[in-house]
Protein backbone atom coordinates (compact mmCIF):
# COMPACT_ATOMS: atom_id res chain seq x y z
CA UNK A 1 0.00 0.00 0.00
CA UNK A 2 1.37 3.45 -0.75
CA UNK A 3 1.86 6.06 1.69
CA UNK A 4 -0.84 7.95 0.92
CA UNK A 5 -3.19 5.27 1.41
CA UNK A 6 -1.38 4.45 4.88
CA UNK A 7 -2.59 8.11 5.83
CA UNK A 8 -6.11 9.60 5.48
CA UNK A 9 -8.38 12.56 6.68
CA UNK A 10 -11.01 11.37 8.79
CA UNK A 11 -13.28 14.72 9.23
CA UNK A 12 -10.75 17.72 10.55
CA UNK A 13 -7.85 15.51 11.53
CA UNK A 14 -5.70 13.13 9.61
CA UNK A 15 -4.86 9.24 10.65
CA UNK A 16 -2.48 6.41 10.00
CA UNK A 17 -2.20 3.02 9.42
CA UNK A 18 -0.15 -0.12 10.24
CA UNK A 19 -0.06 -3.33 10.12
CA UNK A 20 1.17 -5.47 13.15
CA UNK A 21 1.55 -9.04 13.98
CA UNK A 22 -0.09 -10.71 17.35
CA UNK A 23 1.24 -13.04 19.26
CA UNK A 24 -1.05 -15.82 17.24
CA UNK A 25 0.61 -14.79 14.30
CA UNK A 26 -2.01 -12.80 12.47
CA UNK A 27 -1.43 -9.30 10.80
CA UNK A 28 -3.83 -7.07 11.89
CA UNK A 29 -3.98 -3.58 11.19
CA UNK A 30 -3.88 -0.78 13.55
CA UNK A 31 -5.06 3.37 13.71
CA UNK A 32 -4.07 6.30 15.17
CA UNK A 33 -6.16 9.74 14.53
CA UNK A 34 -5.95 13.10 15.96
CA UNK A 35 -3.50 14.43 14.14
CA UNK A 36 -3.92 18.50 12.81
CA UNK A 37 -1.93 17.51 9.19
CA UNK A 38 -1.01 15.16 7.00
CA UNK A 39 2.74 15.77 7.72
CA UNK A 40 2.24 15.34 11.44
CA UNK A 41 0.10 11.94 10.98
CA UNK A 42 3.01 10.36 7.77
CA UNK A 43 5.78 11.54 10.44
CA UNK A 44 4.31 9.23 13.34
CA UNK A 45 3.77 6.60 11.03
CA UNK A 46 7.40 6.11 10.04
CA UNK A 47 8.10 7.02 13.73
CA UNK A 48 5.78 3.65 14.17
CA UNK A 49 7.32 1.49 11.51
CA UNK A 50 10.62 1.96 12.96
CA UNK A 51 9.53 1.23 16.36
CA UNK A 52 8.01 -1.81 14.87
CA UNK A 53 10.98 -3.00 13.74
CA UNK A 54 12.94 -2.53 16.86
CA UNK A 55 10.31 -3.98 18.85
CA UNK A 56 9.93 -0.97 20.70
CA UNK A 57 6.16 -0.33 19.48
CA UNK A 58 3.60 0.32 21.75
CA UNK A 59 -0.13 -0.08 20.83
CA UNK A 60 -2.35 2.76 20.75
CA UNK A 61 -4.75 2.65 23.50
CA UNK A 62 -7.35 4.86 25.37
CA UNK A 63 -6.70 3.83 29.19
CA UNK A 64 -6.55 6.72 31.33
CA UNK A 65 -4.08 7.00 33.77
CA UNK A 66 -6.87 6.17 37.05
CA UNK A 67 -7.77 3.02 35.06
CA UNK A 68 -4.75 1.81 34.62
CA UNK A 69 -3.29 2.53 38.12
CA UNK A 70 -6.30 1.35 39.78
CA UNK A 71 -7.46 -1.63 37.82
CA UNK A 72 -3.97 -2.89 36.30
CA UNK A 73 -1.40 -1.87 38.10
CA UNK A 74 -1.98 -1.59 41.89
CA UNK A 75 -3.77 -5.31 42.20
CA UNK A 76 -0.52 -6.57 40.42
CA UNK A 77 1.63 -4.92 44.13
CA UNK A 78 -1.26 -6.42 46.25
CA UNK A 79 0.64 -8.64 49.19
CA UNK A 80 2.53 -10.50 49.02
CA UNK A 81 4.31 -8.52 46.52
CA UNK A 82 4.18 -5.55 48.77
CA UNK A 83 3.42 -5.91 52.57
CA UNK A 84 -0.03 -5.03 53.47
CA UNK A 85 0.81 -1.63 55.00
CA UNK A 86 2.88 -0.73 52.18
CA UNK A 87 0.02 -1.51 49.30
CA UNK A 88 -2.80 0.46 51.74
CA UNK A 89 -0.89 3.09 51.64
CA UNK A 90 0.32 3.27 47.58
CA UNK A 91 -3.82 2.52 46.96
CA UNK A 92 -4.67 5.54 49.54
CA UNK A 93 -2.20 7.91 47.88
CA UNK A 94 -3.07 7.64 43.96
CA UNK A 95 -7.26 7.62 45.44
CA UNK A 96 -6.81 10.71 47.13
CA UNK A 97 -4.04 13.08 45.48
CA UNK A 98 -3.23 11.23 42.18
CA UNK A 99 -6.87 10.25 40.97
CA UNK A 100 -8.13 13.80 41.02
CA UNK A 101 -5.57 15.21 39.38
CA UNK A 102 -4.30 13.30 36.40
CA UNK A 103 -6.98 10.24 36.78
CA UNK A 104 -8.71 11.30 33.64
CA UNK A 105 -5.88 12.11 31.43
CA UNK A 106 -4.83 9.30 28.69
CA UNK A 107 -2.21 7.04 29.92
CA UNK A 108 -0.49 7.39 26.61
CA UNK A 109 -1.15 11.15 26.68
CA UNK A 110 0.50 12.24 30.20
CA UNK A 111 3.47 14.09 30.10
CA UNK A 112 6.55 15.27 32.61
CA UNK A 113 4.35 19.01 32.51
CA UNK A 114 1.60 17.00 33.67
CA UNK A 115 2.87 15.34 36.80
CA UNK A 116 5.23 18.56 37.73
CA UNK A 117 1.93 20.41 37.80
CA UNK A 118 0.34 17.90 40.03
CA UNK A 119 3.46 17.82 42.13
CA UNK A 120 3.28 21.77 43.01
CA UNK A 121 -0.66 21.55 43.13
CA UNK A 122 0.29 18.92 45.99
CA UNK A 123 2.58 20.93 47.74
CA UNK A 124 0.82 24.58 47.29
CA UNK A 125 -2.97 22.50 48.08
CA UNK A 126 -3.32 19.25 48.73
CA UNK A 127 -4.28 18.61 52.49
CA UNK A 128 -7.67 17.35 52.35
CA UNK A 129 -9.83 19.38 54.51
CA UNK A 130 -10.15 18.30 58.29
CA UNK A 131 -13.49 16.05 58.87
CA UNK A 132 -15.60 17.91 60.83
CA UNK A 133 -16.91 15.61 63.79
CA UNK A 134 -19.40 12.74 63.69
CA UNK A 135 -21.30 13.49 66.63
CA UNK A 136 -21.17 17.01 68.77
CA UNK A 137 -22.21 16.51 71.93
CA UNK A 138 -24.25 19.50 73.70
CA UNK A 139 -23.38 21.25 76.62
CA UNK A 140 -25.93 19.80 78.78
CA UNK A 141 -24.11 16.30 78.22
CA UNK A 142 -21.05 18.02 78.95
CA UNK A 143 -22.55 19.51 82.39
CA UNK A 144 -23.75 16.26 83.76
CA UNK A 145 -20.58 14.67 83.08
CA UNK A 146 -18.67 17.05 84.61
CA UNK A 147 -20.95 16.56 88.06
CA UNK A 148 -21.14 13.21 87.61
CA UNK A 149 -17.60 12.52 87.77
CA UNK A 150 -17.32 15.20 90.54
CA UNK A 151 -19.68 12.84 92.65
CA UNK A 152 -17.37 10.22 92.30
CA UNK A 153 -18.36 7.94 90.34
CA UNK A 154 -16.75 5.84 87.87
CA UNK A 155 -16.22 6.97 83.99
CA UNK A 156 -18.87 3.85 83.54
CA UNK A 157 -21.26 4.62 85.91
CA UNK A 158 -20.48 8.20 84.05
CA UNK A 159 -21.70 6.30 80.63
CA UNK A 160 -24.47 5.15 82.21
CA UNK A 161 -26.06 8.15 83.86
CA UNK A 162 -25.47 10.10 80.52
CA UNK A 163 -26.96 7.59 78.61
CA UNK A 164 -30.34 7.30 80.88
CA UNK A 165 -30.43 11.25 81.34
CA UNK A 166 -30.37 11.35 77.63
CA UNK A 167 -31.75 9.14 75.13
CA UNK A 168 -30.17 10.05 72.11
CA UNK A 169 -26.55 9.68 73.82
CA UNK A 170 -27.27 5.89 74.19
CA UNK A 171 -24.65 3.45 73.55
CA UNK A 172 -21.93 6.35 75.08
CA UNK A 173 -18.66 4.78 76.34
CA UNK A 174 -16.50 5.70 78.95
CA UNK A 175 -13.85 6.45 76.57
CA UNK A 176 -15.97 9.04 75.34
CA UNK A 177 -17.20 10.91 78.37
CA UNK A 178 -13.86 10.92 79.72
CA UNK A 179 -12.06 12.35 76.62
CA UNK A 180 -15.11 15.14 76.68
CA UNK A 181 -14.74 15.45 79.80
CA UNK A 182 -10.76 16.32 79.69
CA UNK A 183 -11.38 18.74 76.91
CA UNK A 184 -13.71 20.71 78.73
CA UNK A 185 -11.15 21.10 82.05
CA UNK A 186 -8.28 21.69 79.32
CA UNK A 187 -8.91 25.70 77.92
CA UNK A 188 -8.78 25.38 74.26
CA UNK A 189 -5.66 26.34 72.76
CA UNK A 190 -4.93 28.74 70.24
CA UNK A 191 -4.67 26.32 67.34
CA UNK A 192 -2.65 27.20 64.09
CA UNK A 193 -4.39 26.32 60.92
CA UNK A 194 -2.70 23.49 59.46
CA UNK A 195 -1.22 24.64 55.82
CA UNK A 196 -2.79 23.98 53.02
CA UNK A 197 -0.13 22.12 51.04
CA UNK A 198 1.08 18.96 51.62
CA UNK A 199 5.15 18.43 52.77
CA UNK A 200 7.75 17.84 50.90
CA UNK A 201 8.39 14.22 51.53
CA UNK A 202 4.67 13.34 51.50
CA UNK A 203 4.96 15.07 47.28
CA UNK A 204 8.08 13.11 46.79
CA UNK A 205 6.30 9.80 48.07
CA UNK A 206 3.74 10.43 45.31
CA UNK A 207 6.41 10.70 43.50
CA UNK A 208 8.01 7.17 43.85
CA UNK A 209 4.51 5.73 43.59
CA UNK A 210 3.90 7.01 39.83
CA UNK A 211 7.23 6.45 38.96
CA UNK A 212 7.22 2.48 39.96
CA UNK A 213 3.96 2.47 38.85
CA UNK A 214 4.91 4.30 34.65
CA UNK A 215 7.86 1.74 35.20
CA UNK A 216 5.88 -0.98 35.20
CA UNK A 217 4.02 0.27 32.04
CA UNK A 218 6.71 0.50 29.90
CA UNK A 219 7.93 -2.79 30.93
CA UNK A 220 4.64 -4.16 29.78
CA UNK A 221 4.77 -2.18 26.75
CA UNK A 222 2.18 0.60 27.53
CA UNK A 223 3.95 3.25 26.89
CA UNK A 224 7.17 4.38 25.15
CA UNK A 225 8.94 5.73 27.93
CA UNK A 226 8.46 6.87 31.77
CA UNK A 227 7.76 10.41 31.55
CA UNK A 228 8.11 10.57 35.90
CA UNK A 229 11.91 10.14 34.61
CA UNK A 230 11.93 13.63 33.30
CA UNK A 231 9.16 15.45 35.47
CA UNK A 232 10.37 17.67 39.03
CA UNK A 233 9.18 16.50 42.24
CA UNK A 234 10.39 18.33 45.66
CA UNK A 235 13.83 18.06 45.70
CA UNK A 236 15.61 15.20 48.10
CA UNK A 237 17.07 17.55 50.24
CA UNK A 238 13.69 19.41 50.83
CA UNK A 239 12.21 15.82 52.18
CA UNK A 240 14.71 15.60 54.91
CA UNK A 241 13.86 15.55 57.82
CA UNK A 242 15.13 18.33 60.83
CA UNK A 243 16.99 18.09 63.82
CA UNK A 244 14.26 14.86 65.70
CA UNK A 245 12.91 15.86 69.21
CA UNK A 246 14.16 13.91 72.09
CA UNK A 247 14.23 14.10 75.67
CA UNK A 248 16.93 14.33 78.28
CA UNK A 249 17.76 11.79 80.81
CA UNK A 250 16.55 13.94 83.26
CA UNK A 251 13.46 14.46 81.47
CA UNK A 252 12.93 10.68 80.92
CA UNK A 253 13.31 9.84 84.14
CA UNK A 254 10.84 12.60 85.18
CA UNK A 255 8.32 11.34 83.13
CA UNK A 256 8.47 7.93 83.91
CA UNK A 257 7.94 8.52 87.62
CA UNK A 258 4.90 10.59 86.64
CA UNK A 259 3.31 7.94 85.17
CA UNK A 260 4.38 5.06 87.59
CA UNK A 261 0.94 4.03 88.21
CA UNK A 262 0.43 3.39 84.30
CA UNK A 263 -0.35 0.07 82.37
CA UNK A 264 1.86 1.46 80.00
CA UNK A 265 4.51 2.26 82.08
CA UNK A 266 6.71 -0.96 81.30
CA UNK A 267 6.33 -0.98 77.66
CA UNK A 268 7.32 2.63 77.81
CA UNK A 269 10.29 1.18 79.80
CA UNK A 270 11.28 -0.68 77.35
CA UNK A 271 11.02 1.60 74.56
CA UNK A 272 13.39 3.73 76.35
CA UNK A 273 16.00 1.34 77.53
CA UNK A 274 16.10 -1.36 74.49
CA UNK A 275 15.62 1.71 71.30
CA UNK A 276 13.67 -0.68 69.13
CA UNK A 277 10.21 -0.08 67.61
CA UNK A 278 6.68 0.29 69.20
CA UNK A 279 5.47 -2.83 67.01
CA UNK A 280 8.32 -4.61 67.87
CA UNK A 281 8.01 -4.08 71.39
CA UNK A 282 4.26 -5.05 71.82
CA UNK A 283 5.46 -8.22 69.75
CA UNK A 284 7.59 -9.24 72.25
CA UNK A 285 6.75 -12.65 73.47
CA UNK A 286 8.14 -14.54 76.94
CA UNK A 287 9.69 -17.13 74.45
CA UNK A 288 12.16 -14.30 73.46
CA UNK A 289 13.11 -13.01 76.48
CA UNK A 290 15.86 -14.70 78.67
CA UNK A 291 16.06 -12.98 81.97
CA UNK A 292 19.30 -14.78 83.25
CA UNK A 293 21.24 -13.99 80.53
CA UNK A 294 19.51 -10.50 79.93
CA UNK A 295 18.39 -10.51 76.88
CA UNK A 296 15.73 -10.51 74.09
CA UNK A 297 15.05 -11.07 70.58
CA UNK A 298 13.29 -9.12 68.51
CA UNK A 299 11.49 -10.97 65.63
CA UNK A 300 8.26 -10.33 65.18
CA UNK A 301 5.81 -6.65 65.28
CA UNK A 302 2.56 -5.53 65.84
CA UNK A 303 0.83 -3.16 63.33
CA UNK A 304 -2.59 -1.75 62.91
CA UNK A 305 -3.94 -1.76 59.43
CA UNK A 306 -7.09 -0.22 59.05
CA UNK A 307 -7.91 -0.33 62.87
CA UNK A 308 -7.69 -3.99 62.90
CA UNK A 309 -4.45 -5.35 64.58
CA UNK A 310 -1.94 -7.87 62.73
CA UNK A 311 0.67 -9.37 64.46
CA UNK A 312 3.54 -10.53 61.33
CA UNK A 313 7.29 -11.01 60.98
CA UNK A 314 9.93 -8.36 60.85
CA UNK A 315 10.54 -7.98 57.44
CA UNK A 316 13.95 -8.44 55.47
CA UNK A 317 15.02 -5.28 55.55
CA UNK A 318 14.70 -5.19 59.43
CA UNK A 319 15.44 -8.85 60.13
CA UNK A 320 15.30 -10.12 63.64
CA UNK A 321 18.29 -9.51 66.09
CA UNK A 322 19.32 -9.92 69.78
CA UNK A 323 19.34 -6.99 72.20
CA UNK A 324 20.94 -6.92 75.75
CA UNK A 325 18.73 -5.91 78.56
CA UNK A 326 20.45 -3.83 81.26
CA UNK A 327 19.74 -4.91 85.24
CA UNK A 328 17.39 -2.74 85.58
CA UNK A 329 15.47 -3.47 82.85
CA UNK A 330 15.70 -7.12 83.96
CA UNK A 331 14.17 -6.26 87.63
CA UNK A 332 11.22 -4.80 85.96
CA UNK A 333 10.56 -7.63 83.80
CA UNK A 334 10.36 -9.66 86.33
CA UNK A 335 8.03 -7.92 88.31
CA UNK A 336 5.73 -7.06 85.54
CA UNK A 337 5.76 -10.79 85.16
CA UNK A 338 4.41 -11.58 88.25
CA UNK A 339 2.00 -9.17 87.86
CA UNK A 340 0.56 -10.85 84.91
CA UNK A 341 0.61 -13.85 86.13
CA UNK A 342 -1.76 -12.25 88.97
CA UNK A 343 -3.77 -11.11 86.03
CA UNK A 344 -4.19 -14.61 84.68
CA UNK A 345 -5.74 -16.23 88.03
CA UNK A 346 -7.93 -13.27 88.15
CA UNK A 347 -9.16 -13.38 84.48
CA UNK A 348 -9.51 -17.47 84.60
CA UNK A 349 -10.61 -19.21 81.56
CA UNK A 350 -11.30 -16.19 79.92
CA UNK A 351 -7.81 -15.26 80.02
CA UNK A 352 -5.72 -15.68 75.84
CA UNK A 353 -2.74 -16.52 76.43
CA UNK A 354 -0.81 -15.69 73.34
CA UNK A 355 2.56 -15.75 75.34
CA UNK A 356 3.16 -11.71 74.62
CA UNK A 357 4.71 -9.57 77.38
CA UNK A 358 3.38 -6.67 76.96
CA UNK A 359 -0.49 -7.24 76.49
CA UNK A 360 -4.42 -6.54 77.74
CA UNK A 361 -5.22 -7.60 80.98
CA UNK A 362 -7.27 -10.75 79.55
CA UNK A 363 -3.70 -11.47 77.72
CA UNK A 364 -4.73 -10.50 74.26
CA UNK A 365 -2.66 -7.89 72.14
CA UNK A 366 -2.01 -4.25 72.73
CA UNK A 367 -3.28 -1.55 70.40
CA UNK A 368 -0.47 0.22 68.66
CA UNK A 369 -2.37 3.57 67.71
CA UNK A 370 -3.73 3.49 71.40
CA UNK A 371 -0.46 3.18 73.23
CA UNK A 372 0.95 5.69 70.93
CA UNK A 373 -1.64 7.95 71.78
CA UNK A 374 -1.85 7.25 75.42
CA UNK A 375 1.67 8.40 76.17
CA UNK A 376 0.92 11.62 73.64
CA UNK A 377 -2.10 12.11 76.66
CA UNK A 378 0.48 11.28 79.62
CA UNK A 379 2.28 14.25 78.23
CA UNK A 380 -0.40 16.41 77.97
CA UNK A 381 -1.21 15.90 81.58
CA UNK A 382 2.77 16.12 82.98
CA UNK A 383 2.81 19.94 81.39
CA UNK A 384 -0.95 21.07 82.77
CA UNK A 385 0.56 19.95 85.66
CA UNK A 386 4.40 21.18 85.24
CA UNK A 387 3.75 24.76 83.71
CA UNK A 388 7.30 26.08 84.37
CA UNK A 389 8.93 22.61 83.47
CA UNK A 390 7.25 21.40 80.76
CA UNK A 391 8.32 18.40 78.49
CA UNK A 392 9.02 19.22 74.42
CA UNK A 393 6.56 17.25 72.34
CA UNK A 394 7.49 14.15 71.94
CA UNK A 395 5.91 10.98 69.44
CA UNK A 396 6.68 7.34 71.11
CA UNK A 397 9.06 6.76 68.39
CA UNK A 398 10.83 9.41 69.67
CA UNK A 399 11.94 7.60 72.57
CA UNK A 400 13.74 5.44 70.12
CA UNK A 401 15.34 8.79 68.87
CA UNK A 402 16.49 9.78 72.55
CA UNK A 403 17.86 6.35 72.95
CA UNK A 404 19.97 7.13 70.35
CA UNK A 405 21.14 10.62 71.11
CA UNK A 406 22.32 9.23 75.17
CA UNK A 407 23.75 6.34 73.76
CA UNK A 408 26.62 8.68 71.34
CA UNK A 409 26.45 11.52 73.71
CA UNK A 410 27.64 8.36 76.39
CA UNK A 411 30.48 7.88 73.68
CA UNK A 412 29.16 4.75 72.75
CA UNK A 413 30.56 3.41 69.41
CA UNK A 414 28.55 4.35 66.20
CA UNK A 415 28.72 0.53 65.05
CA UNK A 416 27.28 -0.59 68.73
CA UNK A 417 24.46 1.52 68.53
CA UNK A 418 23.67 1.20 64.96
CA UNK A 419 23.50 -2.73 65.20
CA UNK A 420 21.32 -2.25 68.58
CA UNK A 421 18.74 -0.20 66.37
CA UNK A 422 18.81 -2.83 63.53
CA UNK A 423 19.81 -0.17 60.83
CA UNK A 424 21.11 -1.64 57.49
CA UNK A 425 24.35 0.56 58.26
CA UNK A 426 25.82 2.83 60.25
CA UNK A 427 25.72 5.29 57.38
CA UNK A 428 21.61 5.28 58.11
CA UNK A 429 22.72 6.36 61.85
CA UNK A 430 25.27 8.84 60.93
CA UNK A 431 22.19 10.33 58.65
CA UNK A 432 19.74 10.43 61.33
CA UNK A 433 22.09 11.32 64.15
CA UNK A 434 23.91 14.07 62.57
CA UNK A 435 22.44 16.42 65.15
CA UNK A 436 25.11 14.55 68.02
CA UNK A 437 27.67 13.71 66.13
CA UNK A 438 29.27 17.34 65.71
CA UNK A 439 29.82 17.32 69.48
CA UNK A 440 31.34 14.10 69.40
CA UNK A 441 33.60 15.30 67.04
CA UNK A 442 34.65 18.85 68.79
CA UNK A 443 35.07 16.38 72.33
CA UNK A 444 37.52 14.24 69.63
CA UNK A 445 39.32 17.38 68.28
CA UNK A 446 39.99 18.37 71.79
CA UNK A 447 41.26 15.35 73.17
CA UNK A 448 43.49 14.33 70.47
CA UNK A 449 45.03 18.37 70.40
CA UNK A 450 45.61 17.63 74.21
CA UNK A 451 48.07 15.21 73.33
CA UNK A 452 49.71 16.44 70.86
CA UNK A 453 50.44 19.66 72.60
CA UNK A 454 50.51 18.30 76.39
CA UNK A 455 53.84 15.85 74.38
CA UNK A 456 55.03 19.10 72.74
CA UNK A 457 55.02 21.48 75.96
CA UNK A 458 57.00 18.57 78.10
CA UNK A 459 59.43 17.70 75.07
CA UNK A 460 60.32 21.58 74.88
Amino acid sequence: MSSRGNVRKRGTTWTYYVYVTDGGGERRQVSKGGFRTRREAEAARIAAMSSLQKGTWVRPERVTVREFLEEEWLPTQAPPTLEESTYRSYRRYVRLHVVPHIGGILLQQLTPLDLTAMYRALLESGRRPATPPKHVHPADVGDLVDDLRASGLTWTAVAAGVAEAFPNEAGITRHAVAALHRRRQTPPATRVPPPAGLNPRTVRYVHSILHAALKDAMRWNRVARNVADAATPPPVGSTMRGQRTTWTAEQLGAFLSFVADNRYLAPWIFVATTGCRRGECLGLRWSDVDLDRATAVISRQVTSIDHVIVVKELPKTKRGHMVALDSNTVAMLRRWRAQQNEERLLVGPGYVDQGYVFCKPDGSAYDPDRFSREFLRKQDQYNRLHVGDRLPRLTLHGLRHTWATLALHEGIDIKVVSDRLNHSSTFVTREIYTHVTPPMQSDAAERVAKRIFNKHTGSA
